[in-house]
């Protein structure tokens, strides 16, 4: 008989992760303006509420929340990370129950994002505050407690400002024997959610179109692939299902919902033009964004390309009448679709009271940080910041007698700053290339803001400036593509750096040639709507031409390798022009990267062989796949890594430090798409067609599958080296690349941290 399980454990590095939880709690904050920092600090309660005194599923909680239990997955915090355009006052809380076997004074780190109280049986133990951007923090304490259960409860504040970390944990840091954890009130819950968690978490892929898991399943589920819902019976231990790229399971345990999202990203479908003729495709391109039906500001690029096109839609008014509505309020990006409403202000196809309503909100808008206003847009990004200055040049030059209300300028003292301003961009980005380079989701924007000076710059100059400058981004696009996709480092990356084939670069790419695989981004509208740019020519020979070269990117150093038979490319960490930080006087964020510093959302290096096939390595920022979190688990680093590159091979040394929760390093490896492939504990080889890949690391990899199922090669550790060889084969013989990697004896010593290859040293960490 199956022995009965009734509690919970911490996981294997002590983490408590089985709460109930109420919130998150969502109210606007009218306070005055302040920096996100000051903000985070001013939302802060200074009393100390009372202990929540009942807990229990199903019941309404602090603040009128219900009680519901926060399923962990795979992560080590109870995390409502979420996005916030408007500024707002946020409260979370937790409670869980924590039984030892005897009266101990238990050892702890408590994290936070936030201002998080902690209660241990009704007494206040300990406010730690943590107001900063993005980074969780831990304050160690002595939790009192006694012989059984002891109620925790946490209440959590936080400012919600754009993308915001909503996050607390509790870790404990000595022995987890002994130690049970239970859902306050709910001893059969917890009993069947023990069962149903181990199931869970024994689930991996069977193909690409079944799951299995180690154990049978203790109740029903759904699985829903496509729109099709499949029943994983009780007692079964494998549900098959179309081939689709993504599933989500369902269970419902006692009115609570638990879900699990499994990805099968070799399902993908990768599309290529239905034409080779340039202007059909780029025509196809625009119709393909005019049809999209989205409302408010998600519609306003459709109304642009329909309007290109000389269409209009019935919904046109409605789309950006909400849209303006949207922008008034000041949320975070409302300069992304002002961007594309002034360019439509400054064509015909606009009926009168779409101009008058425009109107009324270009000179409302606060269009900089120096003008009125207490909200949640982001101003300093490389994006953000030309398309806030186009937008104030262009509503000043439309309307250059009218009053702006929220500055007191005019308008042509409003379009005299934003030129300036654009002109100081340009001359930045010209000296020393783009912040964000070669970002997936980014470069888009930037593009289509340099579009709008293209078409309503003040004078020549600057549109040819402008131009030029989104030419270069083309060229570069085409110059990392590879088998018709392009990749590569990239100054700002989220979780789409998985399917680049997918990417908004690769729709650019795709609209400069139909030779690219085809994707779709609504910002193409842009360029497509422009009278005056033309795209530059051989993008598509540029695409196949092999590669070997070395080229700065603001403050960083990216270096290429491209054949026949694969592309390698990386970012240098730290770069060969960078002085160490102790002889720089200037911000981190202008003299680059450097080893041992927190990351943000910088893609290092990537490999690739296909279009489908792509390897690189990451240090999560977070523990779980889906988390919001920037960086996150798949997208930036939580700590950079020495990083060099020589020729077809990239070395890389990580140090983790203590004061970051997650220690372990993780490789993206596509099993299922290559031709051949040998994973070992140290080392992983891949063949795709005529190119090989070779991955070693100094840690030993075991495959994991969270989201992404059969593609994590996860190595624990703090201080790892990671070398990656690309190569080829004529034969198609994965053997002799193989042997020749193996043949350079890769050794990493952890305590001075030196990596050497071919009994020499190749890499020192502090050798800088």
């Amino acid at each position: 008989m199956k022995p009965s399980v009734q509690h919970f454990f911490c996981d294997g590095s002590g983490y408590v992760r089985h709460w109930a939880i109420a919130g998150t709690y969502v109210t606007r904050y009218d306070g005055p303006p302040g920096s996100d920092n000051e903000l985070r600090l001013r939302i802060v309660d200074e009393t100390i509420e009372g202990v929540p005194e009942t807990v229990k599923l199903g019941t309404p909680g602090p603040r009128g929340q219900v009680w519901t239990y926060c399923d962990p997955g795979a992560n080590i915090f109870v995390e409502r990370s979420h996005f916030y355009h408007d500024l707002s006052v946020l409260n979370l809380y937790g409670a869980t129950d924590i039984e030892v076997s005897e009266d101990v004074f238990l050892p702890v780190q408590f994290w936070a994002c936030g201002a998080a109280d902690l209660w241990v049986n009704g007494h206040h133990v300990c406010r730690h505050v943590v107001a900063k951007y993005m980074y969780p923090d831990a304050t160690k304490l002595l939790l009192n407690l006694n012989k059984g259960p002891n109620r925790l409860v946490v209440r959590l504040q936080a400012l919600g400002v754009r993308d915001t970390r909503v996050l607390f944990g509790l870790q404990v840091l000595d022995q987890t024997d002994g130690l049970h954890v239970a859902i306050p009130g709910a001893p059969d819950f917890t009993q069947q959610m023990v069962e149903i968690e181990t199931w869970l978490n024994g689930i991996r892929a069977d193909g690409r179109d079944a799951l299995i898991s180690d154990v049978a399943a203790p109740v029903d589920a759904v699985v829903k692939a496509g729109d099709v819902d499949y029943v994983w019976e009780i007692g079964e231990s494998r549900v098959g299902f179309d081939s689709v790229e993504r599933t989500r399971l369902t269970v419902t345990v006692e009115e609570q919902l638990i879900e699990r999202m499994y990805e099968f990203p070799a399902n993908r479908v990768i599309p290529v033009a239905e034409t080779l003729d340039v202007n059909a495709h780029r025509q196809q391109m625009l119709k393909q964004i005019a049809s999209r039906q989205g409302r408010s500001r998600n519609g306003v690029m459709a109304v642009l390309a329909r309007h290109t096109l000389s269409e209009r839609s019935p919904d046109d008014s409605a789309i950006l009448f909400d849209a303006l509505n949207w922008i008034d309020g000041r949320p975070d990006c409302a300069d992304f679709p002002l961007s594309a409403i002034l360019r439509l202000y400054c064509g015909s196809t606009l009926t009168e009271d779409e101009r008058l309503r425009i109107k009324q909100t270009a000179l409302s808008f606060r269009y900089w940080m120096d003008e009125p206003g207490n909200d949640a847009m982001c101003f300093n990004s490389e994006n953000h910041s030309l398309l806030f200055h186009g937008c104030q040049m262009i509503a000043g030059n439309l309307f250059p007698d009218h009053v702006f209300s929220n500055s007191g300028r005019t308008g042509k003292e409003q379009a005299k700053i934003g030129a300036e301003r654009c002109v100081k961009w340009l001359e930045h980005v010209e000296h020393v290339g783009f912040g964000e380079f070669l970002s997936s989701t980014y470069m888009p924007l930037t593009c289509a803001a340099l579009m709008n000076l293209v078409d309503f710059a003040p004078d020549k100059e600057m549109s040819h400036r402008a131009a030029k400058l989104v030419a270069s981004i083309f060229d570069m696009l085409a110059m990392h593509a590879f088998d018709g996709v392009t990749v590569g480092p990239q100054g700002r990356v989220y979780r789409n750096v998985l399917i680049p084939d997918a990417s908004g670069t690769q729709a650019m790419l795709s609209y400069a040639s139909p030779t690219a695989v085809v994707a779709h981004n609504d910002w193409l509208s842009f360029v497509a709507a422009s009278p005056h740019y033309r795209m530059p020519d051989g993008i598509a020979a540029i695409m196949q031409n092999p590669v070997s070269k070395t080229y700065r990117q603001a403050s960083v150093e990216i270096q290429i390798e491209k054949t026949a038979d694969f592309l390698l490319t990386s970012l240098q960490i730290p770069a060969s022009f960078q002085k160490p930080p102790s002889k720089v006087n200037a911000p981190q964020s202008t003299h680059g990267l450097w080893p041992g510093r927190q990351g943000y959302q910088q893609h290092i290096w990537h490999a690739t062989l296909g279009r489908d096939c792509h390897v690189f390595v990451n240090h999560p920022g977070a523990s779980f796949d889906l988390s919001s979190s920037r960086p996150g688990f798949w997208y930036g680093n939580g700590f950079l890594p020495r990083t060099v590159q020589d020729g077809n091979m990239v070395m890389q040394i990580f140090d983790i430090p203590d004061q970051h929760p997650i220690h372990f390093t993780h490789a993206h490896w596509p099993g299922d798409v290559f031709d051949r492939q040998d994973v070992t504990n140290h080392w992983a080889f891949g063949q795709k067609g005529k190119g090989c890949v070779g991955l070693w690391c100094s840690a030993a990899m075991r495959l994991c599958s969270e989201v992404l199922t059969n593609r994590e090669l996860r190595a624990e550790g703090q201080q790892v080296a990671w070398v990656a060889f690309c190569g080829g084969t004529d034969t198609g013989d994965l053997t002799a690349f193989k042997q020749s990697c193996m043949n350079r004896r890769p050794a990493f010593d952890a305590e001075v941290r030196v990596l050497t290859m071919d009994k020499r040293v190749m890499l020192r960490y502090q050798d800088l």
